[in-house]
């Protein structure tokens, strides 16, 4: 006969007693092979569901589906865009004199400050590059907000001689220009030759001496500068 021990005293009882017969204490239930069998079955289908592989029209929101998504191109999604965006181009404009008729045309860069700030009253100083054509000629000039105080200019009888550097990209060279007592602008003595430069040139950093503020420089982009220019010949020469 199969003994086994009581729960509560511990004495031996047969396996097939329903109570202790020293303490009366009911025997433990045992449990049957078929209720075995059945929570075998449960625990396979239980991993056999967790296991198996996502439909292919699961929700958009599992991560199986969001992971496809990131993992291929859309149509539908925006490059991002990695250009480098353009310097601003040059502008152009036309003049003409009521009294005669007759019609200047020109093309100039955007207007910039100094690359360093001056004090009090120049803080506010603006120049711009730019180039002028008539039927006759063409010139090309540095143009102000208001008329430049040079410090190392040489005065001649009504116009002073600048004598400065500019710097056409990486070429760095002397130049000469002249300006009316008071005037706004700055003209280049070699205009074709300054035109040239500007023409294929994509930028000029134009040195001057200015009262009170040592070396001053101005950086002016050339681009759309070619552009421009031919508009304007075309302009002036019809």
């Amino acid at each position: 006969m199969a003994l086994t021990k009581c729960k509560e005293c511990g004495a031996e009882i047969s396996k097939k007693a329903t109570v202790c017969p020293k303490c009366g204490a009911k025997a433990a239930k045992r449990t049957s092979l078929v209720t075995w069998l059945v929570l075998v079955l449960i625990v396979f289908a239980a991993y056999s569901w967790i296991e198996s592989p996502t439909p292919s029209n699961s929700n958009s929101n599992s991560p199986v589906a969001s992971n496809e998504t990131d993992a291929v191109p859309s149509s539908n999604i925006e490059a991002k865009d990695t250009s480098v965006p353009k310097a601003p181009t040059w502008s152009t404009f036309s003049s003409t004199d009521e009294m005669t008729g007759e019609s200047m045309h020109f093309a100039h860069s955007p207007r910039v400050s100094p690359t360093r700030a001056m004090s009090f009253p120049y803080s506010d100083v603006r120049a711009w590059f730019g180039v002028g054509c008539d039927s006759e000629s063409e010139w090309a000039y540095i143009g102000f907000n208001s008329s430049p105080n040079l410090s190392d200019d040489e005065t001649k009888d009504g116009y002073s001689v600048v004598r400065t550097r500019i710097k056409w990209d990486d070429a760095l060279e002397q130049i000469e220009l002249t300006q009316d007592w008071g005037d706004k602008f700055l003209r280049f003595r070699k205009d074709d030759y300054v035109i040239q430069q500007v023409m294929k040139s994509e930028e000029a950093l134009f040195e001057l001496q200015w009262h009170g503020e040592q070396s001053v420089y101005f950086k002016f982009s050339l681009n759309g500068s070619s552009e421009a220019i031919s508009k304007i010949r075309g302009m002036c020469s019809s």
